[in-house]
């Protein structure tokens, strides 16, 4: 893995198209990854960059940590637990009873619409569960 500007990066393979400022969780073959579209399938790992959307066999750079601009999959505050959305965008984690979602990081600002970009502390590999789980 190798740090530059933007922190800890890996370059993998996508097993489908991936949009930039996405999440992303490792695919079912190894050296691939794919749009993390499931809070609670897979483990979020890390985000795409800023390049154009990325189709299936391309290269992609993936950010492990520090503040990374996300797209926002809807409104939440700073501060915020953040998960994904159907698409691989940043929401706010809110898991119902008996389950737990992955999280991909905090909000380190304010998401008031679908598609804003936001700065999110990334930590992958958390997760939340709802106090009925307990």
């Amino acid at each position: 893995m190798n740090r530059n500007e933007f922190g800890p990066v890996k370059n993998f393979v996508s097993a489908g198209a991936i949009k930039p400022r996405r999440v992303v969780a490792f695919a079912a073959t190894e050296g691939q990854v794919e749009v993390a579209a499931s809070p609670t399938a897979k483990t979020l790992i890390g985000v795409t960059g800023v390049i154009g959307t990325v189709a299936a066999g391309e290269r992609v750079d993936v950010y492990f940590g520090d503040i990374q601009t996300v797209e926002a999959g809807g409104a939440f505050a700073q501060g915020a637990m953040l998960t994904v959305d159907a698409e691989g965008r940043v929401v706010a984690a809110a898991p119902a009873a008996t389950v737990t979602q992955q999280i991909i990081g905090t909000a380190f600002g304010v998401s008031t619409a679908l598609g804003e970009l936001v700065p999110v502390a990334i930590t992958p590999g958390g997760s939340l569960s709802n106090a009925a789980n307990s």
